[in-house]
């Protein structure tokens, strides 16, 4: 990259590796030196075509060095051709920004001075923030995920955990154990086994009587609503009537799943709960992401996003974020097979057809009784309700029974 690389002379000292193995050995020693590099040109056609993403090699020697995050740096990415996905994986593995080759020097020098990168250049917060478009979105989002965002709260590990114990044919007392390391969830669970939804002959007054009159199973599942309960938020108020839809939808279509005109034979082998909680979990990361661009803006007194565009992005991109985020819960394999499948048609045949289609059906069925994240009539919904042979009478008994469900579990989640 000769030519960009005499385009930035001007603005400072500027240096070209001619390798991989130089370019992370250069990063290294600047690091150690005591003067990081600012910004960081990849071509990843010259340096990607085996082994580990250098993008990647770059980010990980700043971890290893414990330099500060403000004085990582800000790594551009580089490509001849590309694809979304491409560029996505290069966010995703640390990169900041991404330019097609040849690259448009004008708007790459006007990138890096709004950026505060090159000398005389303002700084991103000196001034009113660029107008957001998609693109924008998903590069903060890929960014803060390939940073360790969002973390998850330690309520969300011991869920997870709970259902590997369960797996593995635990005992009440080893689900007790480990829920007495959050007095919260505990406290939680007691109130709900003896809650009228839950209620039986005698109350509970420890966590072992809670889990042994729920059941184990049953147990996860309350243990699992109370820590994605706390998971969907926002510090945008404007975006909080957002998340309240996206989290009853969830747990309608949690609660939807193991109702028996939907499986009246058998439980299926997958924790169906636990997906259709978390089935549009990426939804939640776009939506915090987009709370965050959100309150810049306001700051810079610009307008704010279109709605209906930020949830056509979230429907568009929310299943491979929240992939990525399965991942980070070290989530058991099939829960991101499903999830990644919740709005494919075409999955008859595969080994898990008939939990997907369960999961799909419970998803639209919510939504048809009022339990979306936008309004919906039965007319727009004919169409995939009769791939997923979802007959007249399902839809009756939805309409009738989520409602009814989900206003006994207000109560509890609201």
């Amino acid at each position: 990259m000769a030519t960009t690389i005499s385009c930035l002379q001007p603005f400072g000292d500027c240096e070209e590796a001619s390798d991989r193995d130089t370019a992370l050995a250069r990063f290294k020693d600047a690091i150690d030196g005591g003067t990081p590099y600012q910004l960081v040109l990849v071509d990843i056609n010259a340096t990607d075509a085996d082994g580990e993403p250098i993008v990647v090699a770059f980010r990980d020697i700043e971890t290893q060095s414990h330099l500060a995050e403000a004085q990582q740096a800000y790594i551009l990415v580089t490509a001849a051709s590309c694809g979304r996905q491409m560029i996505t994986d290069c966010l995703l593995g640390g990169g900041d920004d991404f330019f097609t080759k040849p690259l448009d020097k004008t708007k790459l020098v006007g990138k890096l001075h709004a950026r505060g990168l090159l000398a005389g250049g303002a700084s991103a917060s000196s001034g009113p923030a660029n107008v957001l478009d998609a693109d924008d979105l998903l590069k903060q989002m890929s960014r803060k995920m390939a940073k360790g965002d969002p973390v998850l709260p330690p309520a969300m590990k011991i869920a997870m955990r709970i259902r590997q114990l369960i797996d593995c044919g635990a005992e009440i007392a080893d689900v007790a154990n480990l829920l007495r390391q959050d007095t919260a969830i505990s406290t939680r669970l007691i109130k709900t086994s003896n809650s009228a939804f839950y209620r039986g002959v005698e109350k509970s007054t420890t966590v072992d009587q809670a889990i042994s009159r729920l059941g184990l199973s049953r147990a996860s599942e309350v243990v699992m609503s109370i820590c994605c309960r706390g998971f969907f938020a926002t510090t945008h108020p404007p975006y909080q009537g957002i998340v309240e839809r996206l989290w009853w939808h969830s747990l309608a279509c949690a609660h939807t799943t193991q109702m028996p005109f939907l499986n009246p034979d058998e439980k299926p082998d997958e924790d169906l709960f636990s997906i259709g909680l978390i089935h549009d979990i990426g939804k939640l990361l776009l939506l915090q992401a987009a709370a965050e661009v959100e309150q810049r803006r306001h700051a810079s007194h610009q307008p704010p996003v279109s709605v209906e565009e930020l949830v056509g992005l979230m429907n568009e991109h929310h299943v491979r974020f929240g992939n990525t985020l399965l991942e980070k819960m070290e989530a058991p394999d099939m829960y991101a097979k499903l999830i990644q499948r919740h709005h494919d048609a075409n999955a008859a045949g595969k080994k898990y057809s008939r939990s997907l289609k369960i999961l799909q059906q419970a998803n639209w069925l919510a939504k048809l009784a009022g339990f979306g994240l936008e309004p919906v009539d039965g007319q727009s919904l004919a169409e995939p309700m009769d791939a997923l042979e979802i007959d007249e009478s399902m839809r009756e008994q939805a309409i009738l029974e989520i409602p009814q469900q989900m206003e006994q579990l207000r109560y509890l989640f609201g």
